[in-house]
């Protein structure tokens, strides 16, 4: 009878463990999708043309004999996403504070003692809050309107829609959400060796804050690119891109 009870009180100090490794790694594949995202969504730098062969890459149209592709590929992956980040939502709000006691004690050894890696969860919690909304907007609408997703579509989202600054609010939470959270899994982990501690903490600060920069940069060139292209289109509002127009060779 008592190594039962042992057996069912070593079970359920394992559940609290299980539950934040589910979380670390539906967190690092949402960090990681949303890497490869912003990658995507910057091919618009090399031109038009180059966007919609990624947009119609992602449909398979390399697959197709009729070389149209399948819109619904995106509205599957899409919805696969949005439910890692359901469970990755909902695994981490164990960690938000219970209470106003609970937030006022996190509060004052975040604001008394300043250590850095308690004001990134802040920053982290705020983010995710942004991202509770805007980002569940966006995956939801590439759900439900897969098909219009390319360069003109897009462009007049961004310009003659007025979703610039949806965007370039989801783009900082994102890419902010995403660094903090890969490098609190690192170190939590030790997904890069616990010889020197410290050593690897500000390697891998310095890691995630470079590769952050980076994706900023580039999704913020790539939005100004949509909201030109976008201003450019604002008089063919609704017309789709076609690549033949263009005068380019276009290969899947």
């Amino acid at each position: 009878m008592e190594e039962q009870v042992n057996a069912d009180e070593i079970l359920k100090d394992a559940i609290p463990a299980k539950l934040d490794f589910w979380q670390s790694a539906t967190g690092v594949i949402l960090g990681l999708f949303i890497w490869v995202h912003l990658l995507f969504d910057s091919s618009i730098l090399l031109g038009p043309n180059a966007m919609y062969v990624v947009s119609k890459g992602l449909e398979g149209n390399f697959l197709d004999p009729a070389g149209h592709g399948w819109p619904i590929l995106v509205s599957l992956f899409a919805l696969g996403i949005f439910g890692v980040f359901v469970v990755h939502a909902g695994l981490a709000m164990r960690k938000f504070p219970a209470n106003w006691r609970m937030f006022k004690a996190y509060y004052f050894h975040m604001t008394h003692i300043h250590h850095e890696d308690t004001s990134q969860w802040f920053l982290q919690a705020v983010t995710g809050f942004i991202m509770f909304f805007f980002g569940s907007t966006h995956l939801l609408y590439m759900v439900f309107f897969p098909n219009t997703i390319d360069p003109y579509s897009t462009a007049d989202r961004v310009f003659s829609q007025g979703m610039f600054f949806f965007y370039i609010i989801l783009l900082f939470a994102v890419v902010l959400h995403a660094a903090i959270g890969l490098y609190r899994v690192s170190i939590k982990w030790g997904l890069f060796g616990n010889s020197n501690p410290r050593a690897m903490r500000k390697t891998v600060k310095t890691l995630m804050r470079t590769v952050s920069g980076v994706f900023l940069v580039l999704g913020v060139l790539a939005l100004l690119a949509y909201g030109k292209l976008g201003y450019e289109h604002k008089d063919k509002q609704g017309e789709r891109f076609d690549p033949a127009l263009h005068g380019e060779e276009v290969h899947p």
